[in-house]
């Protein structure tokens, strides 16, 4: 009883708390009803995506590829897109390159994605069975590392790459800094997914949704985890 109750600590309870009000109240915002959407990639790593809409001229920046790039290899094997990976942690970037094995689309970088280029200090997980790592506190954790940043711009010019056609952004919390940052259009993005965090509160993740509305992006699918999916109308109205 003792190893239990310390375990249930004041703060832990209330990140608790605070993430199932999170995951209430989020996947009850109003989609947009569009036909062909397809669920792509495993059931803990994939997203909702148009699929009738990508094709294999598309490029796509997976970002937080994580211990799953499910969603990363079937979208070249059922749409034959390229796909670019990301990941701040070197131990993710190696499984991602034995997944991928000699798949010519995909490649992998150690990198995490940030609002100025520059070393990050990136919290690392309270929970034994992961090794994600975090730049917004999204942790109950005092352990610390410091990681290479790195803006989308600056990749995309690593890369030669002109647009992004597909971005999905999985930065653990960090996408409340972030994404205010980036002009998705002027990136070329049509599809645009991620997952928002309880590290916000529900009125800066519904800041966000209306700020990538205003955009013109309109949200498509929202999972029960706030993984959520975006489409530009410049694409649901061709």
């Amino acid at each position: 009883m003792l190893t239990t109750l310390k375990k249930l600590r004041p703060a832990k309870i209330r990140s608790a708390l605070r993430r199932r009000w999170f995951e209430y109240q989020l996947p009850r915002v109003k989609l947009r009803e569009i036909a062909g959407l397809s669920y792509v990639g495993t059931e803990y790593g994939g997203w909702t995506i148009p699929g009738d809409l990508v094709g294999s001229s598309w490029v796509c920046y997976s970002v937080g590829a994580g211990g799953d790039i499910s969603f990363d290899l079937e979208l070249i094997q059922r749409y034959g897109a390229t796909v670019h990976a990301f990941d701040a942690v070197a131990d993710y970037v190696e499984q991602a390159r034995e997944q991928a094995g000699d798949e010519p689309r995909f490649s992998v970088g150690q990198m995490a994605i940030a609002s100025s280029d520059g070393p990050l200090r990136m919290q690392i997980t309270h929970d034994q069975s992961s090794r994600s790592v975090s730049s917004a506190g999204l942790y109950d954790s005092q352990d610390f590392v410091e990681l290479p940043g790195r803006t989308l711009p600056t990749l995309m010019d690593e890369l030669g790459d002109e647009r992004i056609d597909l971005l999905k952004l999985d930065i653990e919390g960090g996408e409340y800094e972030v994404l205010p940052t980036l002009d998705l259009r002027a990136l070329g993005v049509k599809v645009f997914s991620t997952q928002l965090h309880h590290n916000g509160s529900v009125a800066d993740a519904r800041a966000i949704i209306a700020h990538l509305q205003r955009d013109g992006y309109e949200p498509v699918a929202c999972t029960r985890t706030v993984k959520m999916t975006f489409v530009h109308r410049d694409l649901l109205d061709a």
